[in-house]
């Protein structure tokens, strides 16, 4: 009776797991393995394949285009993955403690959220107009610049020199801080109020507490929000699309938008193949490495 019932959990659990098993398999394994196999390949998606071996690979590694790509990708997850961290424990500690408007704070830093990449990409568009947007046209009037300095200085997405970086840094993390701050804030409700009580009889300050109990106590969760913030950096591809297109002179051109162009408009689909295993095998390395160093420093209860 015991090994029959044993048989029957056996085959519910397998019937359970197998439509997520089918699907991991199919669009994640196969997907990868097809992926490198597509990536030996000389292939147009128009006319038959041509097996070249390891030249798109060797190519891809003398294109200043990758090179600059990658350049791209990295000041862009320097910048954002730490500012989203710091501002989202900041949000975090603003729905925790705020006395007054808690829901409405609430839903305003999850309002963009929900707000699809290319929706909140054309808003900030919008926004950073250098001749009809919201933002310089309230710059002029507050009297910080002049109507032609400004024009000159502050060409947000359309400056090469960091200025269409920055609006891209500022749409990611306004888009992230949000979620974010839900999940420190998840964190910090985790924590026992007895501590707090505790360092407050032994007099310790907001700051001493904050630091010696609720930073050591939401490592797990900065450790995921870390993680996830790293591996999202590192994928940003709808902004640059929708708000610069890459440009201007390749200064958005961030590697996950390179493959989609090399693929989908230049029609190298052995190159762009050839990317994406490059990008795979960049984000294994660094969300390992990443693992390795930080884990050892989460604090777990």
């Amino acid at each position: 009776m015991n090994r029959r019932r044993l048989k029957e959990q056996k085959r519910f659990i397998f019937a359970a797991i197998a439509p997520s098993g089918i699907l991991l398999l199919v669009f994640s394994y196969f997907s990868l393995g097809y992926c490198i196999y597509v990536s030996l390949l000389k292939w147009n998606m128009l006319s038959s394949a041509k097996y070249i071996g390891m030249k798109n690979y060797a190519q891809l590694f003398v294109n200043p285009s990758f090179w600059n790509s990658l350049r791209v990708t990295l000041v862009y997850s320097l910048v954002s993955v730490p500012s989203c961290i710091i501002l989202g424990l900041f949000v975090g500690l603003i729905l925790k403690y705020a006395k007054v408007w808690r829901s409405f704070f609430r839903v305003m830093f999850f309002i963009p959220v929900i707000i699809s990449m290319v929706v909140a990409s054309l808003i900030w568009k919008w926004i950073f107009n250098p001749t009809q947007g919201i933002l310089n046209y309230v710059l002029v009037h507050i009297g910080i610049f002049g109507g032609q300095e400004l024009n000159h200085w502050l060409k947000w997405y359309n400056d090469p020199n960091g200025g269409a970086l920055a609006a891209l840094l500022v749409v990611g993390i306004w888009k992230r801080i949000g979620y974010n701050g839900v999940i420190f804030l998840a964190g910090l409700l985790n924590i026992e109020q007895q501590y707090y009580e505790a360092a407050e009889i032994e007099g310790a300050s907001s700051f001493k507490q904050f630091w010696h109990i609720t930073f050591p106590l939401l490592s797990p969760t900065t450790f995921f929000v870390l993680t996830m913030e790293i591996i999202s950096a590192l994928k940003v591809s709808v902004s640059p699309l929708v708000l610069t297109n890459g440009g201007p002179v390749e200064s958005t051109n961030s590697l996950v938008l390179y493959i989609y162009k090399e693929a989908f408009e230049n029609f190298r689909m052995g190159y762009a193949s050839a990317l994406a295993v490059i990008v795979f095998i960049f984000i294994l390395i660094i969300t390992v490495l990443q693992m390795q160093t930080t884990e050892k420093k989460v604090f777990y209860k």
